[in-house]
């Protein structure tokens, strides 16, 4: 890849990467378990879209975090040390 190519600002697209990230751990944690103030959200959901959609999804949304952990990864391994500074404090 061209670094004339790249225009994006890496801060930015780094603290949405976070984010989509954040939402897929929220998913993926929401929907592996009941919470304290959901009583049987699981089952509900099970008896709706059945046991084997609910653990592909399940699987699904741990799957995206970890590739979305592995862009982040990416990109910041990829700037140099003074970027990489400013990329961590903001």
């Amino acid at each position: 890849m061209a670094n004339g190519v790249i225009h994006a600002d890496r801060v930015h697209v780094l603290r949405r990467l976070r984010d989509l990230r954040d939402w897929a751990r929220f998913i993926h944690e929401s929907v592996r378990e009941d919470q304290a103030f959901e009583n049987g959200k699981r089952e509900l959901l099970c008896a709706y879209m059945g046991e084997e959609f609910l653990r592909l999804f399940t699987e699904d949304s741990a799957s995206l975090a970890d590739r979305l952990d592995l862009m982040i990864e990416r990109i910041e391994s990829s700037a140099r040390p003074a970027e990489q500074a400013a990329i961590l404090t903001r």
